[in-house]
């Protein structure tokens, strides 16, 4: 005998029908916005203009002349001293008084080596005029001892205790420094002690006479570049040497300086840079097309614009243009819009 189904399955199944039928169209993937699903094909980009100094991290290494004996120019008994070993002399201070004369301390770049006077000239003379005018005693640095450094000279003396003073230059009352401020080895004549013309008052550290970044970037951008180390900052060769003497003058007063007179000679941090920065401009790395080595060109409508590539930053590249004198686009093709294949406009 069969069954035969009852009207109330018939209706319990196409509701099942139906409910699978919905849940189905529920569970569909979801099509694209219609934003996004006709999205245009971006065929450009724009143009930034940025300084460029290509700032680079060096390790940099002082180089030390040997330890030096400071001097004095006259002979006689030590009656007074402030030499202590560890401790400092300054340029333009007295450190040491012979037969009870007031001996002047002056860092030159030039040694002292002769009475100075007016109507003197020289190499010598612009020595103690710079440093005259570095201690705040104002005249210019014009290799010709005239008034102005005759009247800096006098106010040297005053600031030292100097009674009535003249404004000339007696070579045997001054003790030359190789930087304005040395750190004292060894104290070498005692309160008491006779010294000799040329006698020896004390020894200090070897100067700085360069720092040297250890290797220069191959890839660095041309340009003269600046060397910082120490938060001094002096002009450096193409092998990576500083010596400008103004540069090694405030490099000697750090604590950088002064830890390798000490015999601390591990490299320290610096940085080089281009001493005038670069007028770069700031593109989307696929903007660039036809590059060789550090050459490329970019496009702006029919015109083709031949660029040196200098670096990069934050996903970008950055460019300068060949023609500096050239405007600079607002912006410059992408992807299919570039049409040429070379500097030269041919197309593909």
């Amino acid at each position: 005998m069969l069954n035969r189904p009852t009207g109330t399955a018939v209706l319990a199944g196409a509701v099942l029908v139906a409910a699978g039928g919905v849940a189905g169209f529920l569970l569909r993937p979801a099509g694209p916005p219609p934003d996004l699903a006709a999205a245009d094909t971006i065929t450009s980009a724009p143009v930034a203009e940025e300084k460029y100094a290509d700032e680079r991290t060096v390790q940099v290494t002082l180089n030390l002349s040997p330890a030096a004996d400071l001097t004095v120019g006259t002979a006689g008994r030590v009656t007074s001293t402030g030499c202590a070993a560890g401790g400092t002399v300054e340029s333009g201070t007295v450190p040491v008084r012979v037969d009870g004369k007031r001996l002047i301390a002056l860092a030159t770049s030039v040694p002292l080596y002769r009475d100075l006077r007016w109507g003197h000239t020289g190499a010598d003379v612009k020595a103690l005029q710079t440093e005259l005018a570095r201690l705040g005693h104002p005249t210019p640095a014009d290799g010709t001892f005239g008034r102005r450094t005759y009247e800096a000279v006098r106010s040297l003396k005053k600031a030292n205790g100097w009674k009535n003073p003249d404004g000339e230059v007696a070579v045997d009352r001054f003790i030359w420094l190789p930087a304005a401020q040395v750190t004292v080895e060894e104290c070498q004549a005692p309160l008491g002690a006779h010294l000799g013309k040329g006698g020896e008052f004390a020894t200090v550290p070897g100067r700085v006479e360069s720092a040297r970044a250890d290797s220069l970037p191959a890839d660095a951008a041309p340009g003269e570049r600046t060397l910082t180390v120490a938060g001094v900052s002096g002009p450096v060769s193409g092998e990576g040497v500083a010596d400008d003497p103004g540069f090694l003058r405030e490099l000697a007063a750090t604590k950088e300086a002064r830890a390798a007179q000490k015999g601390q000679d591990d490299p320290v941090s610096g940085s080089v840079a281009l001493t005038e920065p670069l007028d770069a401009l700031k593109v989307a790395p696929g903007a660039l097309f036809g590059t060789s080595g550090d050459s490329g060109c970019l496009q702006e409508g029919d015109d083709t614009i031949p660029v040196r590539i200098v670096g990069s930053n934050l996903g970008s590249t950055l460019v300068v243009p060949e023609d500096e004198d050239g405007d600079v686009p607002d912006e410059v093709a992408v992807g299919t819009a570039i049409t040429a294949t070379s500097c030269a406009g041919d197309t593909s």
